[in-house]
């Protein structure tokens, strides 16, 4: 899978093609500004980047869709993603797929979504269907490399390239280093293929051989040592009285006749709990009975209360009739009522007449009569009251003597079935034993399944095994070593001439010296970070097109001449490494020369696309060159003007 074309289209229909070739190395050179870094970030958004990281301006601005074609083997694949407005992403998707498919001349319509996508491309480059397992103890999900995962390795930012901390793309995210570090084996070729195939095989037969072991186990323990088991069973049924025994044989023939009389057992009794239904009406009774006994208590503990209030009334009117009575000793009525009749003072006040005084006191007779024939009557409704109380106080004590019956009756019925019960499972149990005495065979077939399972889930686990795999990997990083060790000393890189190698567990590259590891990040100067960028992404590269590894076949390499070439200077030297020194100078040419040999090498199966501001005299670098891009860019002016 190699690029040849990068299209976009502007917001008024108009179309821009960047060409490419395959099997080549592909220059674009040019001045700061014009584009060029974002061409990485237009190619992975086209190819399943979950967010477009096209930085926002102009192109941003202009875009309506971007666009890239692709080859693999004889067949064109035409992928256009829309330019998300004011958004990180969009899910609209067009693809086209055919022998003669080109870019179309206008923006398209969707026809499918990112996940599709991704999807589609996973299986179209190859990758064939895989997980990474994390190690025991490590809390991360399991892995499926696809093709978001290949393109990590085929990208090379500005920052990336000179960068002494990372060496592959977006590694500074956490999750995408650490994802590059489980698929890189599979991609690498350490992994079988059918890996996957082998692990769910593996499992099945690991869920197969634990339910063979369980039903062999159940199988063994239900008839445990025949005789003993047997004899056993004969104590279990004689305790529940199932029967009675005076001797227990040792034949077992005889345990075996004994048993078999016992499971024809049937109980022969209703098993159910009696009177559900009585009990449910005697609980309801008594409810309503002890409702109404509460009802009738509180009506005689207020006419109770009523007949205290008349008897201090009565008692009260009694008194004031005997005050009244004693006043009868003034009875002579022709008295001066104006004058004290014992002083003969004159009052402000005349004193009652004596009639006056005993029309009161007739008054208080007549009220006490009155009380005094009503008291029979509430005496006598008091009474009728507690009457009533008694006879359902008579009731309630009826009725729960019914209900201490009732349960008195459905505990003798619990314990008779629980009896029952417990002779069931004997008699269950004795079946199941009788049943097993027969299934010598069967154990045997279980026992041979068994050893049959184990055997093949230990010719899986050798397949699969982690030292086997970890010894190939090694072996496929010693051999990119190699590599990398010879075009170090090509390059003239500082600690070239001891061995290099890519670690993968620090997904960094590490010079061995005789007294010590040196990792890129200790080393000096960005000549070497750029350098061992270099020679790591080429081996890699190498190996995987080589070995034809499931990973697109090009690398994109953006401004790789940066730490010798003066950005600062560009608008003067005009791409022109002339000015440079001399041992600058030398190491450019040296990185394409290297370059363009391992394109070569490969026999046109791999291309490299290299963005720079470096624009090289010579003719190898001069016909590499695919667009120069100083007085235009990757968007036209015309678009700029429209804008």
């Amino acid at each position: 899978m190699q690029i040849t074309e990068i299209v976009l289209y502007s917001k008024k229909g108009d179309k821009r093609t960047v060409p490419f070739n395959k099997g080549k190395v592909n220059i674009i050179t040019g001045g700061s500004g014009t584009g060029k870094s974002a061409l990485i970030d237009i190619v992975e958004y086209c190819m399943g980047r979950g967010t477009c990281g096209v930085p926002e301006g102009i192109i941003r601005e202009t875009v309506s869709w971007f666009g890239v074609l692709l080859e693999l083997n004889t067949e064109k694949i035409f992928i256009a993603r829309k330019n998300p407005v004011n958004q990180q992403t969009s899910g609209d998707v067009y693809i086209e797929v055919g022998e003669n498919v080109s870019s179309p001349a206008v923006p398209p319509n969707p026809n499918t979504n990112a996940e599709s996508l991704v999807e589609y491309l996973t299986q179209k480059v190859g990758i064939s269907p895989n997980l990474h397992q994390p190690p025991e103890g490590q809390t991360r999900d399991a892995l499926e490399a696809n093709i978001k995962h290949a393109l990590f390795l085929c990208f090379q930012q500005q920052d990336e390239i000179a960068s002494k901390r990372i060496l592959f793309h977006r590694s500074t995210d956490g999750f995408i280093n650490q994802s590059i570090k489980d698929t890189l084996p599979y991609f690498l070729g350490a992994i079988q293929e059918d890996r996957l195939v082998i692990e769910q095989k593996l499992t099945r037969l690991k869920r197969e051989l634990k339910k063979a072991k369980r039903k062999l186990n159940e199988v063994e323990n239900i008839k445990g040592d025949t005789a003993t088991k047997g004899t056993a069973l004969l104590a279990e049924a004689e305790q529940v009285g199932l029967i009675k025994m005076t001797d227990y044989p040792s034949e077992l023939g005889k345990i075996i006749a004994l048993l078999s009389g016992i499971v024809h057992w049937d109980s022969g009794d209703d098993l159910s709990i009696p009177g559900s239904d009585k009990l449910s009406e005697y609980q309801t009774n008594l409810r309503r009975l002890q409702n109404e006994y509460n009802e009738i208590t509180d009506q005689i503990n207020a006419a109770k209360t009523f007949q205290y209030d008349v008897n201090g009334y009565t008692n009260e009117v009694h008194h004031q009739e005997l005050r009244l009575e004693s006043i009868g000793l003034y009875s002579n009525s022709n008295s001066d009522h104006s004058k004290c009749p014992i002083c003969s003072s004159t009052l402000e006040t005349s004193i009652p007449t004596v009639i006056e005084i005993n029309n009161s006191l007739a008054k208080v007779k007549s009220n006490l009569e009155m009380t005094s024939k009503e008291r029979p009557r509430l005496v006598e409704y008091i009474n009728n009251l507690i009457e009533h109380r008694d006879q359902i106080y008579e009731n309630i004590n009826k009725f729960n003597q019914l209900i201490d019956g009732l349960y008195e009756e459905r505990k003798a019925a619990k314990e008779h079935k629980d009896i029952n019960i417990r002779r069931g499972k004997v008699v269950g149990r004795i079946s199941l034993w009788l049943e097993s005495v027969d299934k010598e065979d069967n154990i045997t077939q279980l026992q041979s399944r068994v050893e049959s399972l184990k055997t093949n889930i230990e010719e899986l686990e050798k397949e699969l095994d982690t030292d086997k795999k970890d010894e190939h990997l090694n072996s496929i990083l010693n051999r990119i070593g190699y590599k990398m060790t010879r075009w170090a000393e090509e390059l003239g890189l500082e600690h070239s001439g001891d061995p290099v190698r890519l670690n993968l567990k620090d997904t960094t590259v590490v010079v061995d010296r005789e007294d010590r590891p040196i990792p890129l990040y200790r080393m000096g100067s960005g000549e070497n970070w750029v350098g061992y960028h270099l020679i790591a992404h080429l081996a890699l590269h190498s190996y995987l097109t080589e070995h034809e590894r499931p990973v697109p076949r090009f690398l994109f390499l953006d401004q790789p001449t940066q730490v010798y070439y003066p950005r600062d200077k560009d608008t003067l030297l005009q791409g022109s490494i002339d000015n440079l020194k001399d041992d600058d100078r030398e190491a450019v040419n040296k990185m394409f020369d290297l370059i363009m040999d391992v394109v070569e090498m490969l026999d046109h199966k791999f291309q490299i696309i290299i963005t720079d501001h470096a624009d090289i005299a010579n003719d190898k670098f001069q016909n590499a060159i695919i667009e120069r891009w100083r007085g235009q860019a990757l968007i036209p002016d015309s678009w700029k003007e429209n804008n």
